[in-house]
């Protein structure tokens, strides 16, 4: 399955969270360096930072590559802890921008792909192939794919 997501919002975006931190090991977050921080998102990556796993200087990632730019590429282990963080945060898919923000969330199983989204071109797309996996996003209330 490889599936667009028009954008969860609400209790269908809390609930594709729940599946992705159940599914995955780990997600990535990003800071372009052409835009600027606003101050709620310096003091977010403050309450972030012990759960920061690793910052790369990366000019691509999952549905992105930057020419002539870099960013710093976030790492993280999919955790209860951050699991309740980000709910508390964000209530939309593509609500992962910067200024307030850091952006492009994806998820990773086993190093592989698993949702990648663009939030810029509200583009989000989930990649498996495990059937229980597929069983448990269409079981999501709300959730549109195409």
């Amino acid at each position: 399955m490889k599936e667009l997501l028009e954008e969860p919002k609400g209790t269908t975006y809390k609930d594709l969270l729940e599946v992705a931190f159940s599914t995955c090991d780990e997600f990535l977050l990003v800071k372009r360096d052409q835009l600027d921080l606003n101050k709620n998102a310096k003091q977010w990556i403050e309450e972030i930072k012990p759960h920061i796993k690793e910052i790369r200087r990366q000019d691509a990632w999952p549905g992105t590559t930057l020419l002539g730019h870099y960013a710093d590429v976030y790492y993280f282990n999919c955790n209860q802890e951050l699991k309740e963080v980000l709910i508390r945060k964000t209530e939309r898919l593509y609500q992962w921008l910067q200024p307030e923000l850091l952006e492009d969330i994806c998820f990773f199983k086993n190093g592989k792909e698993w949702l990648a989204t663009v939030a810029h071109e509200q583009i989000g797309v989930i990649m498996t192939e495990d059937e229980n996996e597929i069983e448990k996003i269409r079981g999501i209330k709300g959730i549109k794919m195409s």
